[in-house]
């Protein structure tokens, strides 16, 4: 691929199709998993297996409450990659951008719940300048970093972790 090839923009988005098709294969292998202790133990392969869909109703709901809108999580675009900066959508319907020359780390952390951690260099060449803490979430550990959740992300970590290898300074 050349460069007149690669697009100028990369939008991730977050993606309702990734969470449906999350849960239409996590949901049946709960039950699964359940109906298998079930005849293990000598109980009915049936027996319990209201518990998983309670569990994701439970969580689905609790995920709004612990985590409300203010709090990072965006359902617009929450990240975009063009040829001279990176842009974060944040709290407050606020857009930072960061140029790429500017950005002292990126890297994606976690597994089961994978973020897009972010600092600045020098936190007033943003465009608007950050402030302390002004975007803090739960888990940052340093006054000018970013976390971006990435659950259902599209189009992908991967394609994500390549762009950044790419266009972040060795």
């Amino acid at each position: 691929m050349t460069t007149a090839d690669e697009p100028a923009v990369i939008e991730f988005r977050r993606s309702r199709r990734r969470e449906v098709g999350f849960l239409a294969i996590a949901l049946p292998a709960l039950a699964v998993a359940l109906a298998v202790v079930n005849l293990a133990s000598g109980d009915p392969w049936w027996d319990g297996l209201w518990l998983p869909l309670t569990w994701f109703l439970l969580l689905g709901f609790s995920r709004g409450m612990v985590r409300p809108p203010s709090a990072g999580h965006q359902p617009r675009l929450p990240l975009r990659l063009t040829a001279d900066h990176l842009q974060v959508a944040g709290p407050g319907e606020r857009t930072l951008a960061i140029e790429w020359s500017n950005v002292a780390r990126a890297e994606i952390s976690g597994r089961w719940y994978p973020v897009l951690v972010i600092e600045p260099a020098d936190p007033d060449r943003t465009r608007p300048p950050l402030a302390r803490w002004e975007w803090a979430t739960y888990g940052q550990s340093r006054p000018y970093e970013i976390r971006l959740p990435l659950v259902y992300l599209s189009p992908g970590r991967d394609l994500l972790r390549r762009e950044l290898a790419r266009r972040l300074p060795a």
